[in-house]
């Protein structure tokens, strides 16, 4: 058994002897941990040839690196064969007494580490994998400014559109959501938007020329709504809301295929443009990442073969497509950073639940 994880021999025999491992079922339920090797890039580069020309790659193709990346990766599965990616995860013995059959709790979420005290366990982190709650937040703040701006230049009310909007989002808010998204949106911080961005957005537009046309104006005045909702730091707040594991598409099997997108906003806490010490830099681009694993039907026979293929151990390839660290690519500006590679997967603990 000790063979399937060489990948992480010392992590498994630290594992072992705290009794965090629990025995291997032929399920693919549980926390599964392993490395994603990025070998591949697209070229985002112009260059001048021999003769003189601008030569420009072609951006949907990546090619061979230098000295490829290594990222841990960590999915979790449960009974039911949902797939999600994590941050990061504790393992938690909670049968005290060396007698004891091993009792593993696996925690994704921070907040809950204080419960389990000073019970022994490990934690590992995927800190290539960072994310926030997705766009929803955002785009919920995009729609208060513009109905504020759309009024303005309509000659109603703009506070009462923002406010039709808030209640709108209120009210409706989808079934799946976090509850990290819908505390924010019933929240003093959204609610309160409706006069900020009113007030901007009629401002905006004094002295602005009667024959500028209507759409222009809108644009302006919405753009003068989002800036002070910024200012305000309600974006940022929107922002900074956090999910510790994301659901992907697919299954984790031997020739499964596995998709799913991570996003991190512009104003979140972690994103890489923003600067804490530079007001030019307080806001950053929002990065998309959108991942897709493939995984191999059957142990690569050039590989040493290994018994458990898909229960206890899996491989396949990885590509991933990313948006905002670089400007769009390709001749409809729709291509991001691509990046190709292979992926190892260890099934490590067969718990089938996240924070009990």
């Amino acid at each position: 058994m000790y063979n399937v994880f060489r990948p992480y021999a010392g992590l498994v025999i630290l594992f072992l002897t705290t009794g965090i491992i629990q025995a291997d079922t032929t399920s693919a339920a549980g926390l599964w941990v392993g490395e994603v090797t990025l070998q591949r890039v697209n070229e985002t580069v112009t260059g001048v040839n021999a003769a003189n020309q601008v030569v420009s790659p072609d951006p949907s193709v990546t090619t061979p690196v230098t000295s490829p990346a290594h990222m841990r990766i960590i999915f979790h599965v449960d009974t039911n064969g949902v797939v999600r990616l994590l941050k990061g995860v504790a393992m938690v013995n909670r049968a005290t007494g060396s007698t004891n059959p091993p009792d593993i709790v696996l925690l994704s979420n921070p907040s809950l580490y204080a419960q389990y005290g000073n019970l022994p366990g490990q934690r590992l982190t995927a800190v290539a994998f960072d994310f926030g709650d997705g766009p929803a937040a955002q785009n919920a703040l995009d729609a208060i400014a513009g109905a504020a701006a759309a009024a303005v230049v309509n000659g109603t009310d703009p506070t009462a559109a923002a406010n039709a909007v808030i209640n709108s989002y209120q009210t409706n808010i989808p079934a799946g959501s976090s509850t990290a998204y819908a505390n924010f949106i019933q929240s003093s911080t959204f609610s309160g938007t409706a006069s900020q961005a009113a007030t901007s957005a009629a401002l905006s537009l004094v002295g602005v020329d009667a024959s500028v046309a209507a759409s222009r104006k809108i644009e302006i005045a919405t753009l003068a709504a989002v800036n002070t909702l910024k200012d305000a730091n309600v974006y940022a707040a929107a922002d900074a809301l956090t999910l510790n594991e994301v659901v992907m598409t697919g299954q984790l099997a031997a020739g499964g295929v596995l998709t799913g997108t991570i996003y991190l906003g512009a104003d979140h806490p972690t994103n890489p443009f923003r600067h804490k010490w530079n007001p030019i830099e307080r806001h950053g681009y929002a990065i998309t990442r959108a991942l897709t694993v493939t995984f191999d039907a059957a142990p690569d026979p050039n590989a040493s073969a290994l018994p458990g293929f898909g229960v206890d151990h899996i491989t396949g390839t990885y590509h991933e497509s990313i948006l905002g660290l670089h400007k769009p690519l390709g001749p409809n500006q729709d291509i991001g950073l691509l990046t190709d590679g292979t992926i190892t997967l260890q099934h490590i603990s067969p718990v089938a639940v996240l924070n009990q």
